[in-house]
């Protein structure tokens, strides 16, 4: 595939003009599990197969998104939610990225995003259906009265996890409890391992017997490579040189859109009609 290096983002991909954008959300109930590095490297690989991508920092007081692409957005969610209600416009918040996909950028002040409503998420969530693709959205780490809106819209729910960490897992499962409590369709959930094979005296097998499912994916542990992405302010997964991280990545994103053999019992196989 063509690697992404300009500024231009494609039209949207649909070849039924009905279908609205899908919503993956990357969510955790722990802190530093790497839901920014997923969701950015993500984003570039679906943009990089032609998709028009936007990608949604809805971590409204510390938004990282901007940081690890090196862009300083003019407008923000913020420009957006202080529009006139009944004329708000997300397109003119976007902010162009160099890798084919947009950026729908966090509060640029703590107290910007927290005076945002979850009604005005949900209302740019509906725009942002009706423009891209794919919207990808970053979130805060916990449930909020926001995050519980924007669970309502998300079509794919994915959850990284370290097991290198005791309470990186136990806040896992209480997550994973929850979402059952709140009759959050299992089926919508991906579990994923991230920084995979990092030193730990902690058996996946185990974690997986404790959370009482498996992890659907499995993202490799490279710090240096995550470390130099983020100095060169380049996804991972448009790296030239060969990379395990980039290729995990873009499996991953295979396996979602139904263009991979399956291998873990068709859950993700509903996905690949969307766009036919």
């Amino acid at each position: 595939m063509v690697k992404y290096m300009n500024n231009q983002s494609p039209k949207r991909k649909r070849k039924n003009e009905d279908v609205k954008g899908s919503v993956f959300t990357f969510f955790s109930t722990a802190s530093a599990v790497g839901k920014t590095v997923l969701a950015v490297n993500y984003a570039a690989d679906l943009a990089e197969r032609g998709y028009k991508v936007c990608l949604a920092d809805l971590d409204l007081q510390f938004g990282d998104v901007c940081n690890y692409l090196g862009i300083k957005p003019t407008q923000t969610f913020f420009d957006y939610y202080e529009q006139e209600e009944n004329k708000r416009d997300t397109a003119s918040c976007m902010t162009e990225t160099q890798f084919g996909f947009e950026v729908l950028a966090a509060p640029l002040e703590v107290d910007e995003g927290f005076i945002i409503d979850a009604e005005t998420i949900v209302e740019a969530i509906n725009q942002l259906r009706d423009d891209y693709d794919y919207i990808l959205l970053d979130t805060t780490t916990g449930f909020t009265g926001i995050s519980m809106a924007i669970l309502e819209q998300t079509d794919v729910l994915y959850l990284p996890c370290v097991v290198d960490f005791i309470p990186s897992i136990k806040d896992l499962k209480i997550g994973l409890d929850t979402l059952h409590k709140l009759q959050f369709d299992y089926q919508r959930v991906r579990l994923i391992l991230n920084r995979n094979k990092a030193e730990t005296q902690i058996s996946t097998k185990d974690v997986e017997a404790l959370l009482g499912r498996p992890f659907q994916y499995f993202i490799s542990n490279d710090y240096q490579g995550i470390m130099q992405s983020i100095k060169e302010a380049k996804p991972v997964a448009l790296t030239e040189a060969p990379n395990k991280l980039a290729d995990e990545i873009s499996d991953m994103v295979s396996e979602e859109l139904g263009e991979k053999e399956e291998t873990s019992g068709g859950i993700s196989s509903w996905f690949g009609s969307l766009f036919k």
